[in-house]
């Protein structure tokens, strides 16, 4: 089956990159900035979703495919990468919508954290085992 879940969260993963770069982009065009940010508010918080999307989704997915390599049960895979990616999309969302509570983004944090972190403690112990 190879890296099948990996695979298809990954795509996932791809889509909402994407979305939130042609955020930035559209905001670029229409703010009429073509380097940084130009102190412009909007397109800060656009590129900090964006890069923080950059920051915390290829180290879950190398996580991911190591444990799925490591022949983990797929529901554990989905278990781990669902709310992954339902939480990246919420904090995505947070900023994208100018949202001035903090629900989405808050649940989008906790979605990201936890899953990663059972993730990085399952990969560790069955990385272990399959060492010795």
């Amino acid at each position: 089956m190879g890296l099948a879940v990996t695979t298809f969260y990954a795509g996932l993963c791809a889509l909402i990159f994407i979305w939130l770069a042609l955020r930035v982009i559209g905001r670029r065009r229409g703010a009429q900035i073509s380097l940084s940010d130009g102190g412009d508010e909007a397109l800060q918080r656009l590129t900090r979703a964006h890069s923080n999307t950059a920051e915390w989704m290829p180290i879950f997915l190398i996580l991911l495919a190591g444990v799925e390599s490591l022949d983990a049960p797929g529901f554990v895979l989905h278990l781990a990468a669902l709310p992954f990616v339902a939480g990246r999309f919420l904090h995505g969302w947070h900023f994208v919508t100018a949202r001035t509570d903090f629900r989405f983004r808050a649940l989008g944090m906790h979605l990201t954290i936890w899953p990663m972190l059972a993730l990085a403690l399952g990969g560790v112990a069955h990385g272990f085992v399959s060492m010795i």
